[in-house]
Formats: C-alpha cells, sequence, structure tokens
C-alpha cells in the first residue's frame, strides 16, 4: 500500500490489537448507572431536572440523581463514586451552580473522569450565557471571589474549580434560552441514547475507521429535524457499506417506533422474490399478525405504505441492486410519518438518484494507518508475535489495498500460520486471486449488460489510467455507447475518474484478468490476452485464436520473443493491439492539448528505444480490419500490410518504429484522429492523409530521416496539434495550411527547412508556434 512503512506498522505494534482495538478504556469500565445528572437544587430540583430525569427514566435509561439536601463543605464520597460508575453526566449548570462547592467539586471529578476514564460530559446551560462560563464573568466572579476568601489556605481547589469551568465551556453543549424545554428535553434524551448505543455497540467490536463515518452520517441523518429522509450510502463491493449501516442503526434505533434491519436485499429478492420481502417487512411491523394475514398481503404495496404512515419508524434496506425493489420496500417518503429515517446501501449511484434521497455518504477505502490497524486485528487478535511478520505485512497491504472486505479476508485466512505459510500465501496470490474476495466483487460485474462488461474488461486490461474522452474515442469505434457506459460503470463503483483519468480499484482490475481466464483453459479461445505466456503460446503456435479481441503485451519484462507475422492472420475480430515497453515514459501521448502548450521541447528527445525483443519473420499479409487501436512501439517492419483496410482505427501509435513510410497510395480512414510515430528513425515522408479528415494529432517528434510531408497535411481542419520537433532532414511541407483548429504547430529543430507555408483562412486558435532552429 501507497506510504505504508515499517514505522506504520511499528505504531500498530505499540498499541494494543484486541478485538477491541480502537475502543477507550470505557469498554471494558462496568457501569453501574447510564447518567448522571449534576445540578444546583434550590435552582431547578422540582423543574427542570425533575422532568428531565422522568424523561430520561421513561426511555429505559438508568439514572442517577441525588435528590437530597446538601449539608456541609465536603462532598459526599458516594456521590463521586456514582460519577466515576456512569457512563455519562449532565451538568445542568443554572445561575448559582458556582455557588456550591459540592457542584463544583462533582464538576471537577467528572472532567478527570472525562480524561481518564473515556467518561462522555454533556452540559446543558440553564438560562446561563456560555461565554460568563467560560470566562467566568457575571454571577460567576462573584461566586469565586467568595470562594476565594474561603479558601485563601486552599487555593489549589479554586484553581482546580476554574480549569473545570473552562474544560467545561469547550465541550459540545446545549443552550437553553429561548427554547421550549419539553424540545430540549427530547433533544437531550435522544442524544443520550445515541452516546449510550454508541458506547455500547457489539458492531463496534474489531471496527477501524468507523468514527469519521457515523460522525458523517450522523450530520446526514439529521435526526433533531421531524421531515422524513433517506439517505443512501454508496460504494464498491467490500468497501464497507453495510457495516457503516449496522453501526448506524445500532445507535440510533432506539429513537424510533418501528425498526427493521432488511439486510441482503438483492440476494434475498433474487432467492425468494419481492413478494417475501414485503412479508418480512410487515411481520416485523406487525408483531401481533405473524406471518401477515393473506388480505393484507394481497394488497401489496400499499399494505405497507397503510401501516407505516402515521408511525415514525428506521427501516435499512441494504445491497439494493434494482430500482424495483426499492418502491416495492420503501416507495417514496409520503409513505412514513414524520421523524422516519430510511437508509439504503447500493453499489449502484444512480439508484439512489432514481429514488430521490435527500443525501448520499460515499463509503472509502481505508487510509494505511487503518488498513493496517485492521489487518493486524484479523491477523494477530492478539498483539503476542507480530513483530516476526512486520516484513510481511506490507505485502499483504499492498495486495489489498484500503479494501475491508479483502483486509478482513485475508487477515484471517493467515491467523496462526507460519512464516512459511505467510510467504507461500502472498506469493499464491501473484498468480490466484482470492476466491471469497472475487466472488463478491464479481457480483457487480455479472449485473452489467454486454456493452458494459466490454467497456469494463477493455479498460481493465489496457485502459486504466488512461484519459476518458481519449478511451471514449476507441470504444464508441467498437459499438460499445461508450457514454452511457463509462456512467454506469462509475455509478456502480466499478470505475472512478479522477482528473477525466479512468481509474479502478486494483483488485477489481485483477478480478477482470481472472473473468476472462475462466473463460476457458485454451488462451486462444479468450477474449483477451496480457499474460506473457499466453500471449507466446497463442503467436508461436498459431493455433485457436478466432476469438481474440484484444493483446497488451508489455515488453519490459519479457524475454525475447519470435514468431510470424503470418500469426496475426487469423485474428479476424483483433480490435485493440498494444505492444510496449512500459518503462519507457508514454505520458506525453494523451496530454491535454493546453499541457502539451508548456510541455518543454527535449521531453522525448532524449529518449530511446533500446532494442526491440519482438522479432518478426515472413511478410507483412494482414492485420485485422476490426483494429481501432493500433499501438505497437517498436513496429519492426517497413510499412503496415498493402491490404489493411480497417474502417475503425481510432489511433496508430507506432513510436521508434522501423516503418519508413506508414502507407502506399490513399486510405479512408474515416475515424482516425491519432498518428503517433515519435522517433520512428528510418520514416521518409508522410502519407496521403486526405482520407484521414477528422485526424486531431500528428506527432512526428525525432523522425530524423523524414524529408518530406503530404501536401495534404494543410487540409486537415480538424487539426490540433502537429508537432515535428526533430526533424532536422525536413525540406518539403505543404505550400499553404487550412487548418482552422490548430492550437500546437511545432517545427523546432527543422534545420533544412527554408519556407514556410501560406496561411490561407483563420487560424485564431494557434497560441504555441515554435520556429527555432529552422532554415527560414
Amino acid at each position: 500500500m501507497e506510504g505504508f512503512n515499517d514505522k506504520s506498522l511499528q505504531k500498530v505494534l505499540s498499541s494494543s490489537i484486541s478485538p477491541m482495538a480502537s475502543s477507550s478504556s470505557s469498554s471494558t469500565h462496568q457501569w453501574k448507572y447510564d447518567v448522571f445528572i449534576s445540578f444546583r437544587g434550590e435552582d431547578t430540583r422540582k423543574s427542570f431536572t425533575d422532568h428531565l430525569y422522568t424523561a430520561l427514566c421513561q426511555n429505559g435509561i438508568n439514572t442517577f440523581m441525588d435528590d437530597r439536601l446538601r449539608r456541609g463543605e465536603q462532598i459526599s464520597p458516594m456521590l463521586l463514586n456514582a460519577v466515576e460508575e456512569s457512563r455519562v453526566s449532565i451538568i445542568i449548570f443554572s445561575d448559582n451552580y458556582a455557588f456550591s462547592g459540592w457542584c463544583l467539586d462533582e464538576l471537577a471529578k467528572i472532567i478527570e473522569c472525562v480524561k481518564v476514564m473515556g467518561h462522555k460530559a454533556l452540559p446543558v446551560f440553564y438560562n446561563v450565557d456560555p461565554s460568563h462560563v467560560r470566562h467566568q464573568l457575571g454571577s460567576l466572579a462573584e461566586a469565586f471571589a467568595k470562594h476565594e476568601r474561603m479558601y485563601r489556605e486552599k487555593m489549589e481547589t479554586v484553581v482546580k474549580w476554574r480549569e473545570a469551568l473552562t474544560e467545561l465551556a469547550t465541550i459540545s453543549r446545549w443552550d437553553s434560552r429561548n427554547r421550549h424545554e419539553s424540545k430540549l428535553i427530547e433533544e437531550i434524551v435522544r442524544d443520550i441514547l445515541n452516546k449510550l448505543v454508541g458506547i455500547s455497540s457489539s458492531y463496534m467490536n474489531g471496527l477501524v475507521g468507523m468514527e469519521s463515518c457515523i460522525e458523517a452520517m450522523d450530520s446526514l441523518l439529521s435526526l433533531g429535524s421531524f421531515d422524513v429522509r433517506m439517505i443512501g450510502i454508496w460504494g464498491m463491493a467490500g468497501i464497507g457499506k453495510t457495516t457503516i449501516a449496522k453501526v448506524v442503526y445500532e445507535r440510533i434505533y432506539t429513537q424510533f417506533e418501528v425498526c427493521f434491519f432488511l439486510s441482503t436485499v438483492r440476494e434475498q429478492s433474487q432467492k425468494f422474490g419481492l413478494p417475501y420481502l414485503r412479508m418480512e417487512l410487515l411481520s416485523q411491523i406487525l408483531e401481533e399478525m405473524n406471518p401477515p394475514s393473506s388480505r393484507l398481503l394481497n394488497k401489496g404495496i400499499n399494505s405497507i405504505k397503510d401501516v407505516l404512515y402515521s408511525r415514525k419508524v428506521l427501516i435499512v434496506l441494504d445491497d439494493v441492486d434494482q430500482r424495483q425493489q426499492m418502491e416495492d420496500l420503501a416507495g417514496d417518503h409520503n409513505w412514513f410519518g414524520l421523524g422516519s429515517r430510511i437508509i439504503i446501501t447500493t453499489r449502484d449511484r444512480h439508484l439512489l438518484t432514481c429514488q430521490e434521497v435527500d443525501a448520499t455518504y460515499e463509503a472509502k477505502k481505508l487510509d494505511n494507518d487503518e488498513a493496517l490497524k485492521l489487518f493486524c486485528v484479523h491477523a494477530f487478535r492478539h498483539k503476542h508475535g507480530m513483530d516476526d511478520f512486520r516484513q510481511l505485512c506490507g505485502p499483504a497491504l499492498n495486495y489489498t489495498k484500503g479494501l475491508p472486505l479483502a483486509l478482513k479476508v485475508l487477515g484471517s485466512s493467515l491467523y496462526a500460520k507460519s512464516k512459511n505459510e505467510w510467504k507461500s500465501e502472498l506469493e499464491k496470490l501473484k498468480q490466484f486471486p482470492n476466491k471469497e474476495v472475487q466472488n463478491v466483487l464479481k457480483t457487480s460485474f455479472e449485473g452489467l449488460d454486454d456493452c458494459e462488461q466490454n467497456i469494463f474488461l477493455d479498460i481493465v486490461f489496457f485502459y486504466n489510467g488512461h484519459d476518458k474522452d481519449f478511451v471514449g474515442e476507441i470504444l464508441d469505434s467498437c459499438g460499445f455507447f461508450f457514454s452511457i457506459g463509462i456512467r454506469n460503470l462509475e455509478d456502480k463503483s466499478l470505475i472512478t475518474i479522477s482528473e477525466n483519468k479512468l481509474c479502478m480499484h486494483d483488485l477489481l482490475q485483477e478480478m477482470g484478468w481472472e473473468i476472462v481466464r475462466q473463460k476457458s483453459e485454451v488462451a486462444g479461445k479468450r477474449s483477451r490476452l496480457r499474460a506473457h505466456e499466453d500471449i507466446n503460446h497463442v503467436l508461436t503456435t498459431n493455433t485457436g485464436i478466432e476469438a481474440v479481441e484484444g493483446i497488451f503485451l508489455d515488453l519490459s519484462t519479457s524475454k525475447d520473443l519470435n514468431f510470424s507475422i503470418d500469426a496475426f492472420a487469423k485474428m479476424k475480430r483483433l480490435r485493440l493491439l498494444k505492444i510496449c515497453d512500459l518503462q519507457i515514459d508514454r505520458s506525453l501521448e494523451y496530454l491535454s492539448e493546453k499541457v502539451l502548450i508548456t510541455y518543454p521541447h527535449d521531453v522525448w528527445m532524449g529518449r530511446k528505444y533500446l532494442y526491440n525483443k519482438l522479432h518478426l519473420y515472413g511478410d507483412p499479409k494482414f492485420l485485422s480490419n476490426s483494429l481501432s487501436d493500433l499501438y505497437w512501439h517498436g513496429y519492426p517492419l517497413k510499412s503496415l500490410p498493402s491490404n489493411f483496410h480497417p474502417k475503425k482505427p481510432v489511433e496508430l501509435n507506432m513510436c521508434f518504429s522501423q516503418l519508413k513510410q506508414l502507407w502506399e497510395g490513399k486510405k479512408q480512414f474515416d475515424k482516425l484522429k491519432y498518428v503517433i510515430l515519435i522517433q520512428s528513425q528510418n520514416l521518409t515522408k508522410t502519407p496521403d492523409f486526405s482520407g484521414a479528415p477528422n485526424l486531431k494529432k500528428l506527432i512526428l517528434k525525432g523522425c530524423t530521416s523524414l524529408v518530406e510531408v503530404h501536401p495534404s497535411i494543410g487540409a486537415l481542419k480538424k487539426l490540433i496539434v502537429l508537432d515535428l520537433e526533430g526533424c532536422k532532414k525536413l525540406k518539403s511541407f505543404s505550400s499553404s495550411i487550412r487548418m482552422e483548429s490548430l492550437q500546437i504547430f511545432i517545427l523546432y529543430g527543422c534545420s533544412k527547412l527554408k519556407k514556410f507555408p501560406e496561411v490561407q483562412g483563420n487560424m485564431e486558435h494557434l497560441p504555441k508556434l515554435s520556429l527555432q532552429g529552422i532554415a527560414i
């Protein structure tokens, strides 16, 4: 994992790794009370405090309130013990609170427990300005003047009280001023219930990175409002959507009349159908009718609506994958009573848009430290023995890339295994992905239509990390309807788009490779090839290659390959052919025009294709006419085959090639937009481009033998980039140019070019014209 290092692991080793790795000491403390109320009796005993105490008890909250009249200066040890034995303290800070030494001792004890024991403190400023407490103004100034006179010999006590008050003022609080007391008490009770569930919830066991998720969900749920809210939790498979929903549900369910967590909606609806799920939901709501009557069930969707419209409900629909599921089980906001909350988890963001949810929370992968903690919780469970495995954690985290499901599955599979077994398992993963993780991820792929599956697999094999618009042009030429397809892949969390680059999680890419590999044991019967041994077998044996649609051969890690050019003759379905050395920087090819304008001249000039590992023999008789992308660095032949007449090519990228000419005569390439022949140092002339009217980029940088550019180039009205840098033998250029879209025109270093072409028409889009080093 990026950013993982030995220091990160040591940080985890120094903490206690147990099923409650991230819990505070409060998780193991034996509590006697849920809530301790600290108050000044003469101010609120028979009013606000009494009403709050009653409301807490009515909601099943075990509350300690000292109702005795307090005598003397020393606080009772029983009260101090009660603070320690309570999960939460509510401090009702009223006008005369600070005049009581007992109250201030209670407060000091509460603040001490907050710092030491994980205790929760919740102040209520009852008709008191919180700023007066922070700065000890008004009646507080008068109270402390009295205390300083009384405790002249014990000023440390007064200092401790002042510090406790200052600390109190920094805690999130309630201000009773200008509020109805009944509403304020309802809000306090609600918050207490949330905090108690949060402290005790068993779902927090072994969880890592939940704090920020819960905080974000609390904000989106807005439990203090009385409207009906639907909240979506969206993200890729295995990212933790269900876990987040369970934790949130456990924290807030006590605040609702009716609660139901409907898990695995996708799976259950496939197995049993939606009527079964409606019955499950109704049977939970109508406990007295178990199962619901056939009359109620036959009313269908309206039966749920009829029961719920007047009730405050909490419903979680987990792993939804069809709009009909939401329509049948959650309908719309009008189905539910005021204050209801509906939480929907899904891998498909578009479903949430269709449901018109009020807000969506995107579940993200864990950061480095969180991933390491979660992995260690499952791989070690206890701290003992972790030091011996320190160096092996890095490869495990690099494999899982912050995906919680993978961290749990891999960590659990390695638990109690020896170092040799760890090494064997991690080595095995390089060839055989973990089945449990793959099966979960694969369900997202299986829900795609044929075009979407093809787009996904082409990105997996060829275009991960590439410019979205460029890839769209290629895959549209393949007939895959890229714009809608890529939107659906993004909505289904299978790809992400960052700075217009197509990206995906490493485990999703691995899943795509495995899906294609499992189609057939015979490499030539698979649609796409990437593994060196498979490609070598297919090209050298020239057998079973009718199904191949794409080949990606990275020469940087391969040995020399020898095969006949006739191996391509049977590949009539070949759409994408990429042969390159990934160790050579190829970033310039897909840079935007804006970036190209500011790019330095020597980015490519100093690079060399040192040698070609791919050795072909025979005559170049055939390349598939289905090709949309021909990307062959170091192309070893002198020209393209004479019978190469594809209708779909978008790109011809043949840097460092042995080409002398690209093609003879005129060819009709209506979809061709990119011709990139950087450092093809045997190239002597360019072909007739009149059959490629949509060409956008022509990059011939470093073609040092190029003498002649065909005049047709001057009429390419859609050409944006024309780069002839370093073509030092170039003598002949079009006498006139009418390239109204041109933005970049580079003739830098064309030292034998003596005449600049006549510009006809408008070329107002040309911000960069480089003529240095030419003979004009």
